[in-house]
């Protein structure tokens, strides 16, 4: 699609108050460094008998598992057409990929996974704000590479259709000075970021 365009995936943000403002890393260590001591009192509390290992061994395999847990991203679609007329190819692409719409509000769709576990599906939502010129699509990452790949790959050329005519190599089309400024675009973005 030559006029869609794709930001990066990001981490998505969870929110701008108290412990969601800092990287996630940090709030768990901190949910952890409070947290633990304070239930393991409580739990004594309750239970004054009950060895301490009792206690503490189940808690800490417990706090292991956000580990695992994978965070959401953002990835954001731009186009020079009003977002809206988007919705049918991302509804092609989500169910490719294994989603459904869930719900559909003004400007929101929210997509579930199609897994026959309603607690698994539950992790796999994928929640898409339509802006008027963009997409925001929030999700698990490893979903979002997908359906950036999905989306990118829908606008490939079907092989039945006929060959453009070869170009001089002395002139570039558009596209691909627009390709080369957008990849030194992304070029400066990271270089900035390792500064």
């Amino acid at each position: 699609m030559k006029s869609v365009m794709f930001s990066e995936i990001v981490h998505a943000h969870r929110g701008a108050g108290g412990l969601r403002a800092l990287p996630p890393l940090v709030a768990y260590g901190l949910t952890v460094a409070i947290g633990m001591p304070l239930l393991v009192l409580a739990l004594r509390a309750l239970d004054p008998g009950a060895p301490l290992a009792v206690i503490v061994l189940p808690m800490l395999a417990g706090l292991a598992l956000p580990l695992w847990a994978g965070t959401p991203g953002r990835l954001d679609v731009s186009t020079r057409f009003d977002a809206v007329h988007m919705r049918h190819t991302l509804n092609e692409a989500l169910a490719a990929l294994g989603y459904v719409e869930a719900s559909a509000a003004p400007g929101q769709l929210r997509y579930v996974s199609r897994t026959g576990n309603a607690w698994r599906a539950r992790g796999q939502m994928v929640n898409v704000r339509i802006h008027s010129h963009a997409l925001e699509v929030i999700g698990p990452i490893p979903t979002l590479r997908a359906l950036q790949g999905a989306l990118s790959g829908a606008a490939s050329v079907p092989a039945d259709a006929p060959a453009a005519p070869a170009r001089p190599a002395s002139q570039p089309s558009r596209e691909t000075v627009a390709g080369a400024m957008q990849i030194s675009d992304n070029a400066r973005r990271v270089a900035g970021m390792a500064e």
